[in-house]
């Protein structure tokens, strides 16, 4: 047998959900961080004592409180861990933590360099996997590292921005009316330059408006009765419709991408005519 060298072993090993949510329940919930005077507390002993001063609690009391009205529910052994499971305790205990290290008068040195490093932690198994923190106002989310996506993230309307990463969130699977909503936003972005993008590619913006108008996005296309009734859509199940807005929404990133190309191609025609003269 043909040996391996250390880098082919540590490429040839795939991310296992369940080590890495071990490695970070342990060091959330179990690790001792020991002060000068000797006592000893974990990073949720930190949370909880101090969770009234947590921008997004809302109006929870405590952690217990907080776990049990949005239903976060963690154990040091799960009957399963997939990828969704991870991801949802990473920014369960990201957003915890990072607001802590924020905060410096809750940390003595030692407590704020065990935050600091929990929290270039979850940032490493969040890089392994492919994923990248997506902010919005106090809170992080964690999606999927779409070069496309954040690409047209960096064109559309600030407001719009979030949207487009936040579509492939893990929690948006399923959830149609989200899915919608975004794709509306997409729609009313791209509406004020359907004309442009047919004068660059016209089957795609034949198809793209074709979706936005005949799939219940921005009509209502699934009311018997209505004058944008749809038999076809309105037949359809919520995992077909799910993923024909899939598919728009890849749409939309290619819409985005030809229109932002446009002044690329002509700085490109421009530097090639430069090389006749």
């Amino acid at each position: 047998m043909e040996r391996r060298n250390f880098l082919q072993i540590l490429n040839e090993k795939e991310i296992s959900p369940i080590r890495e949510y071990e490695r970070l329940y342990g060091w959330f919930y179990t690790c001792p961080i020991q002060e000068a005077n000797g006592n000893c507390y974990t990073l949720k002993d930190y949370v909880a004592w101090n969770f009234l001063d947590v921008p997004f609690r809302k109006t929870c009391l405590s952690i217990e409180d907080f776990d049990s009205t949005y239903g976060f529910h963690f154990v040091g052994k799960p009957y399963k861990v997939d990828l969704n499971y991870l991801l949802s305790f990473c920014e369960y205990t990201y957003n915890f933590v990072i607001w802590m290290s924020c905060e410096s008068n809750l940390f003595r040195y030692g407590n704020r360099q065990q935050s600091q490093l929990y929290i270039d932690q979850v940032r490493r198994v969040i890089e392994s996997i492919g994923y990248m923190p997506l902010i919005q106002g106090y809170v992080t989310t964690f999606v999927p590292k779409m070069p496309e996506a954040i690409t047209v993230s960096e064109i559309v309307s600030p407001e719009s921005s979030y949207k487009v990463l936040e579509y492939n969130h893990y929690t948006m699977k399923g959830d149609i009316a989200r899915k919608r909503e975004t794709l509306r936003i997409l729609a009313d972005q791209l509406e004020p330059r359907r004309v442009e993008l047919a004068a660059i590619n016209k089957e795609l913006a034949n198809n793209v408006f074709f979706m936005f108008n005949n799939m219940n996005i921005r009509h209502n296309n699934c009311t018997e009765g209505d004058k944008n009734y749809k038999k076809v859509v309105a037949k359809m199940s919520q995992d077909e419709l799910e993923s024909w807005y899939d598919e728009t929404y890849q749409l939309c990133l290619l819409a985005f991408l030809e229109l932002d190309n446009v002044e690329r191609t002509k700085k490109v025609s421009e530097l090639k005519a430069s090389f006749g003269k």
